[in-house]
């Protein structure tokens, strides 16, 4: 699989697509659709599209809906300009993407040990359970966080070939385990994990929303087997199929365009 990833990658650079006007900017939108999609969002690629490009909401869907694919937008065009930065993955920065994700739809949470707020980036300060499974205590954290950001930090500068992608799979996989937030911590996984791309250049990864079922046997599979390798694998199928969906769009513009009257 790793060689397939490698000779589809080699492909789909050849076509020089970076330097094709917006290329990037579309590829996020996509990124983005297929992300707040597997959250619940209910506006389809089009209206996604239509919204980004001209400002123009899709009738008879939540305001919600529109303003969660615009923050998600705005966080991935955000540490897109980070990754040309160079900059290091820290909690506070971690926080700074968290707090764009959900600016617009994030809430105030009143608890017995405190307050946090998701439009701010506050870390949670209760317990989760989603799914028959619990997070880590909240306690815990703000530490888990910072292994998990020195981690990352040691080897985000020495990783090359598929090593990249598969440093993206494993911060992905940590953070929406640790599950800092009181909401946005798929979205911001999502986004963290094309950090890494971006700073190496590398092609974005989309997680498909029609894989969703997928994806979360892949997660879940990967805690209880206590195996990274199940989770990278997925990501890396996802990448093929990303980069083999651009190649064949490619082909078909290639083949020219024909009048018709």
């Amino acid at each position: 699989m790793w060689k397939e990833l490698n000779k589809v990658k080699q492909d789909y650079l050849k076509l020089d697509l970076q330097n094709v006007i917006d290329y990037e900017k579309f590829c996020m939108i996509s990124i983005v659709w297929h992300s707040t999609k597997i959250e619940g969002c209910s506006l389809t690629e089009t209206d996604t599209k239509v919204l980004l490009e001209n400002d123009i909401t899709a009738a008879g869907k939540p305001l919600k809906d529109h303003l969660m694919v615009k923050d998600h937008f705005y966080a991935f065009q955000f540490i897109s300009e980070q990754a040309r930065q160079k900059r290091k993955i820290t909690v506070d920065f971690i926080k700074e993407i968290g707090s764009m994700v959900m600016k617009s739809t994030g809430s105030y949470t009143n608890t017995i040990l405190g307050n946090f707020d998701t439009s701010k980036g506050d870390l949670r300060l209760a317990q989760v359970y989603v799914d028959k499974k619990y997070f880590p205590d909240f306690k815990k954290v703000p530490s888990l966080l910072e292994q998990l950001c020195n981690s990352i930090n040691e080897k985000i500068d020495i990783v090359t070939n598929e090593n990249v992608l598969k440093l993206a799979a494993d911060i992905h996989y940590n953070f929406v385990n640790i599950h800092p937030f009181g909401d946005g911590n798929g979205r911001t996984a999502r986004l963290l994990m094309n950090y890494i791309q971006l700073y190496h250049n590398e092609p974005l990864i989309k997680i498909f929303t029609e894989d969703r079922v997928e994806y979360i046997d892949a997660l879940n599979l990967t805690e209880s087997k206590n195996d990274l390798e199940i989770f990278r694998s997925f990501v890396a199928k996802q990448e093929i199929k990303f980069l083999k969906a651009e190649i064949e769009k490619f082909k078909k513009l290639d083949k020219g365009f024909t009048l018709m009257f």
